[in-house]
């Protein structure tokens, strides 16, 4: 059931067409004017294209946000008038939750996987490793989803939780240095470091496609992996005493 309930509930995700533009097209035109302004220049630093790095942070900063995916069906399902439909289905709600999870996370990586074969085909991007390229894409996914899923679960005013999900991507964007440098020191050293998502992800991805920093890599996935494990205990405590 929780198969079959999630291939309606993709159908219905591939209609959201507001959500798709912001998800898909937004870092799709993004990507491809910044990678023409970047052309064939190479970051010494890391012996990468710059389109390579705008590729990953791009591409991983708006899975940041698919976890709005979650936050909706979770809400329009089971938080509003039709919670008394679900209630009928034949099987039990905390299964619909899970199956709405399951297809965000998907959705939300098959999204980045789109936008990860255009870089390749369009501008050549070597993503090297798929283990890592695909595990850092895979790791940030998951975590936003989990972090979506506590918001609308433990914030029971649904705008406040839209807004701390907003706060939770840009916060992250901004940790990782994406726009500006932070201060100097070794507390925003860390937080810039493995005090985020985008960061944990970058680095995971930068690893697959220089071959470098391996050690630093699979530290990165463990800390999103442990912190994603937290998630689902928060969110399985959460959603007993809310949806039951």
């Amino acid at each position: 059931m929780v198969l079959r309930s999630s291939y309606f509930i993709l159908r219905r995700m591939m209609r959201e067409y507001v959500s798709l533009s912001i998800l898909l097209l937004t870092p799709l035109a993004l990507i491809t004017v910044l990678g023409l302004i970047a052309d064939d220049a190479v970051n010494e630093a890391t012996g990468l294209l710059y389109k390579a790095h705008v590729s990953v942070t791009l591409i991983l900063a708006f899975q940041l946000f698919g976890g709005f995916y979650t936050m909706e069906f979770i809400r329009n399902d089971l938080f509003t008038a039709k919670r008394w439909r679900m209630h009928a289905l034949p099987y039990h709600v905390s299964s619909h939750a899970f199956s709405i999870v399951l297809t965000s996370t998907i959705f939300s990586i098959l999204q980045g996987l789109v936008l990860m074969m255009y870089t390749y085909f369009v501008y050549g991007v070597d993503w090297g490793n798929p283990f890592f390229a695909l595990g850092g894409l895979a790791a940030v996914a998951v975590f936003s989803q989990l972090v979506f899923l506590n918001l609308v679960l433990g914030v029971k005013n649904y705008k406040t939780a839209e807004r701390a999900g907003t706060t939770f991507g840009f916060l992250s964007i901004i940790l990782a240095e994406t726009w500006f440098s932070l201060p100097d020191q070794r507390f925003f050293t860390f937080l810039s470091t493995y005090g985020n998502p985008l960061s944990l992800g970058e680095t995971i991805m930068h690893a697959g496609m220089h071959g470098e920093n391996i050690q630093q890599a699979f530290i990165s996935l463990a800390i999103l992996i442990g912190m994603a494990a937290i998630l689902i205990v928060l969110a399985w405590n959460t959603g007993r005493r809310r949806i039951g």
